[in-house]
């Protein structure tokens, strides 16, 4: 399975659920290492909120934006051209860090690019 199915698989087991990341290793039979990184990096760029956090057990849910992503990807669609898509741009202000002049692309846009440099 490459990068970009993963992702799907991932995502769309999220979406309209919540979910802890030992959940999504049982439903898609990723490596836990795998669902465990990929769970770091969506919090970190808002593409999944937590619901619950108890010490190390934390439960997920897809953002907003997490939702418009994934239906850009099962449209066929690559995420290079996330960055084509104007509703991404409008205003979705349900990333953890709400108080940020950002809009959710350009952070995702940044934190990817802070982390191609590292």
């Amino acid at each position: 399975m490459d990068s970009k199915a993963k992702l799907i698989s991932i995502l769309s087991h999220l979406k309209d659920n919540i979910s802890a990341p030992s959940d999504i290793v049982m439903k898609t039979g990723l490596p836990r290492y795998e669902v465990l990184g990929a769970f770091h990096v969506l919090e970190a760029l808002g593409i999944v909120n937590i619901v619950r956090s108890r010490s190390n057990y934390k439960l997920y849910t897809l953002s907003e934006v997490g939702k418009r992503i994934l239906e850009i990807l099962l449209s066929g669609e690559g995420l290079e051209n996330l960055i084509e898509h104007k509703e991404l741009h409008e205003g979705d202000r349900s990333t953890p860090d709400m108080a940020s002049e950002e809009l959710p692309l350009k952070k995702i846009s940044k934190n990817i690019g802070e982390a191609a440099q590292a």
